[in-house]
């Protein structure tokens, strides 16, 4: 399966986890959630571990321990944008991150940036931003515009420092159930996830699917495209989100989303495939 296709099925994935978190978030104490959800998703991948040749290098640990320290910061601002914005809303996030994934491929990759690289990022991310914009709710516009750029700048980095790991010959699970494992134990610690009742379980475990095969397909189509690429075909999640809220309720798209869409389309067929 291309990277291309990979990529668009991981931000499908990432919408329909998106449309759980938000709910739980209105339901459950946010910061509580987090650590058992990391929990879980680490969890759903753990029956590969024993078919996982582990890489047990200096690099390869210093690496982890950066995409872990990215996870825990960048799970926070996420959860804060939910917190006070709508599904799309926190998904700016994911729209942005193009633009640093491509920043960070030219620092830390050997592979280098093309032109057409940087347009289809650019045109991605201002198409999206301009259908998203201005559904933050409560959260005041400084704060999430800061939030925001945190917030993609670390996804960004985090497929970055996930390339890399692809590149030292680690796979999906020596990866993803390092990277959550740890997270997990650290935000269990910092927040004991004492709300959160035994019933919202399923719930939980349905979301976390989501996020896990979101994951996972990003890692697969790092292992076959550029980090660059595949963020801005994973930016198109919030555009999706809009879209598939408008066809439930069975309302005809506005004109800057049928802008939006066609600007992404664009977007995505210069990059590279």
């Amino acid at each position: 399966m291309s990277a291309t296709l990979l990529a668009l099925l991981a931000a499908a994935s990432l919408a329909a986890a998106s449309l759980f978190t938000k709910r739980m978030v209105g339901t459950y104490p946010p910061h509580q959630l987090i650590g058992p959800l990391f929990a879980l998703n680490g969890l759903l991948l753990a029956p590969l571990l024993p078919f996982v040749h582990w890489h047990l290098t200096w690099a390869v640990a210093g690496l982890h321990l950066a995409s872990i320290a990215t996870l825990i910061v960048g799970s926070w601002c996420v959860f804060e944008l939910f917190v006070h914005g709508s599904a799309s809303a926190v998904s700016i996030a994911q729209a942005m991150a193009p633009l640093p994934a491509v920043a960070f491929t030219a620092l830390l990759l050997a592979t280098p940036v093309t032109g057409v690289q940087t347009v289809s990022a650019a045109i991605v991310s201002v198409a999206v931003l301009a259908a998203v914009g201005g559904s933050f709710g409560r959260l005041r516009m400084p704060h999430a515009v800061v939030l925001v750029a945190v917030a993609a700048s670390l996804n960004g980095l985090l497929v970055v420092l996930t390339k890399l790991l692809t590149e030292r010959g680690l796979g999906v699970a020596e990866i993803y159930v390092t990277r959550t494992g740890v997270a997990a134990a650290v935000w269990l610690a910092l927040v004991p996830p004492r709300g959160i009742p035994l019933r919202a379980v399923p719930e939980l475990f349905t979301r976390s699917s989501f996020q896990t095969a979101y994951f996972a397909l990003i890692i697969l189509a790092l292992q076959r495209g550029s980090p660059a690429t595949v963020q801005t075909l994973a930016a198109t999640t919030p555009l999706m989100l809009l879209i598939a809220t408008f066809v439930l309720r069975g309302r005809a798209l506005p004109p800057r989303l049928v802008f939006a869409s066609c600007a992404v389309v664009v977007g995505v067929a210069l990059a590279p495939h």
